[in-house]
């Protein structure tokens, strides 16, 4: 059996790499193109989805598995209990966001160019203003998973509590 700090891990590493991956590649324009970067977009968007429920639930089953740590001023606790949630509540609205978008297009999207995602029966207009939604979210989440990303290395490297070898592979922990 899977320990649930091992679980994790792996889900957060898998997610940022996912999410990295739309940050770095735009669905292009011509979208009823099924092998284009839309296709390779919401087979990658699958993933993360199937990613953020297992997280998910894992975080509604349980709570959050991260502690503040003994080290953090009292504002730094409330940050990072807040972060973290802002995370586990903002990676599946940004998902589920995203399949309402797929689900309201006209055309048809094929995950991976194979899996189709949608029945191409949607509205144009629902669907441009879903995206819109999308995008908005997806920038929201970005800016949070920054600021998570200085709060943790600002702990790690200012602070001095060792933040990164919680969540880093073993591979690394002797480098941090």
């Amino acid at each position: 059996m899977i320990r649930r700090r091992t679980a994790i891990k792996w889900l957060h590493w898998v997610s940022l790499f996912l999410i990295l991956y739309f940050y770095l590649v735009e669905p292009d324009e011509n979208r009823a193109d099924p092998g284009g970067a839309l296709s390779t977009h919401s087979g990658v968007g699958v993933v993360l989805g199937i990613a953020a429920g297992i997280w998910f639930a894992m975080y509604l089953l349980k709570g959050q598995a991260d502690r503040p740590g003994p080290k953090l001023p009292g504002w730094a606790k409330v940050a990072h209990h807040r972060l973290h949630q802002a995370l586990y509540i903002g990676v599946p609205v940004m998902v589920l966001s995203g399949a309402l978008t797929g689900l309201l297009a006209a055309f048809l999207i094929q995950a991976f160019g194979v899996l189709p995602i949608n029945f191409a029966g949607g509205s144009k207009t629902l669907n441009n203003l879903a995206e819109d939604v999308h995008e908005l979210v997806f920038d929201a989440l970005i800016i949070v998973t920054l600021a998570h990303t200085a709060f943790h290395l600002w702990r790690h490297y200012l602070l001095k509590d060792n933040a990164l070898r919680i969540m880093a592979p073993r591979i690394l922990r002797n480098y941090l």
